[in-house]
């Protein structure tokens, strides 16, 4: 065989295997349960990392789900490399939805109850201090925006 076909054969089982931790985190199984069984291919960190934007993931299509907002974004994952993220990317066609500009406000108190916020992606140069009226046009713009955990106030 040639290095070709080996690394596609790689590539395959990689993905097969960040699928299988997905499942199985789904399913109900621990984070750090699964970061021990798949030690042999990922650190403990890059697993960890990797369930956490799953949850994320899963926790913004329940809310955008409930807030009858599933039309108007798409949410991904970017992977078990890093940056290991959640990204919500904007599907609403702005032709077709009247309060288009107003997406991101409805998207942010859908996810409010969630404890989740948007951000800037951590690739490419952001300033730290950026207002939630920037990540707007970010994400009017068709641009990924990240999904944050917020931590509740106790």
């Amino acid at each position: 065989m040639d290095i070709r076909t080996e690394l596609d054969n790689f590539l395959g089982e990689k993905r097969a295997l960040v699928d299988a931790m997905a499942r199985e985190f789904r399913n109900g199984t621990p984070a750090k349960e699964i970061a021990r069984s798949a030690a042999a291919a990922f650190s403990r960190d890059q697993v960890t990392q990797y369930l956490s934007a799953v949850a994320l993931h899963d926790a913004t299509r329940k809310a955008l789900h409930e807030a009858g907002l599933a039309f108007a974004a798409d949410v991904s994952v970017t992977g078990i490399d890093a940056p290991r993220e959640a990204w919500l990317v904007i599907a609403a066609d702005p032709e077709e939805t009247a309060d288009f500009a107003a997406l991101p406000t409805r998207v942010r108190e859908a996810l409010r109850d969630f404890h989740i916020s948007l951000g800037l992606p951590q690739i490419g140069e952001h300033e730290n201090d950026i207002s939630d009226v920037e990540i707007d046009e970010f994400f009017l713009d068709a641009q990924p925006v990240r999904l944050v955990k917020l931590k509740p106030r106790t």
